[in-house]
């Protein structure tokens, strides 16, 4: 089946929501290039989003396409 949003394995989208540390050390970092990896399967990002891989993290993170595109965002306001 499709992905969320028309997206495909392997497209690079960029990270616009803003910056979040994890527990294990992984990052989401505003305005950082990532790789989609396949859709989103947990809870409710199920449908709504993607599995996206980042430089720098051990593992992948789930996503809501609203916080993903394919231009890179604008820096954050006062960031």
């Amino acid at each position: 089946p499709p992905l969320p949003g028309g997206h495909d394995l392997g497209d690079q989208l960029y990270y616009t929501g803003s910056n979040h540390s994890f527990e294990d050390g992984d990052k989401l970092v505003h305005g950082q290039q990532g790789e989609v990896v396949g859709p989103a399967t947990e809870g409710t990002h199920q449908g709504n989003g993607l599995t996206m891989l980042f430089p720098g993290n051990k593992g992948s993170i789930s996503c809501y396409l609203p916080r993903l595109s394919v231009e890179q965002p604008p820096p954050l306001p006062g960031g």
